[in-house]
């Protein structure tokens, strides 16, 4: 009667601790929780595609450049232009205020460069894209909510921070 008892005890004591094991596994899965952000660029140097109504482009946004605090100079790539005239480029800070954009001119018309004035509190650039066709560059009353446009989201101390990983090589 003894051993039957331990052996019951045994088995019961081994159902407790694959049990407690199995729960374990699913209860006691850290979860970590992180208040720090993950700075990231998103669609820095990725192709986008903007489509509308009988128009279409491919860009591409890089080669982000800090001239000096208050200036950052960046390429746009145009590929796959089908009736496409001008690209206008908005920008805006983290704050949603316009920064002011200058577009250089180039002579290659895949390949623009503009600049972008900043101030030392500038920690984030959106970039506001829009292809306009011929008809649409000159029409004075145009509503750019009505177009299709692609953003793009530059976090300044990342890209300075490439800046100067690409000077030290």
């Amino acid at each position: 009667m003894v051993c039957n008892t331990k052996k019951k005890y045994i088995l019961l004591i081994i159902i407790v601790m694959i049990l407690s094991f199995i729960c374990g596994e699913k209860w006691d899965k850290p979860t970590i929780k992180s208040t720090k952000v993950v700075a990231q660029n998103i669609h820095y140097n990725d192709t986008l595609s903007v489509k509308g109504k009988n128009y279409s482009i491919d860009y591409c946004i890089m080669n982000a450049l800090f001239l000096d605090e208050t200036s950052m100079d960046f390429n746009i790539a145009l590929r796959g232009n089908k009736n496409v005239g001008a690209i206008k480029v908005i920008a805006k800070d983290q704050n949603k205020n316009y920064l002011k954009v200058d577009t250089n001119e180039s002579s290659n018309t895949n390949f623009l460069e503009d600049t972008i004035e900043i101030n030392k509190k500038t920690t984030k650039i959106y970039l506001y894209v829009y292809p306009l066709t011929k008809t649409m560059l000159y029409n004075k009353s145009l509503n750019l909510s009505t177009i299709p446009f692609k953003t793009s989201i530059l976090d300044v101390s990342l890209l300075k921070s490439q800046q100067i990983q690409t000077l030290k090589k």
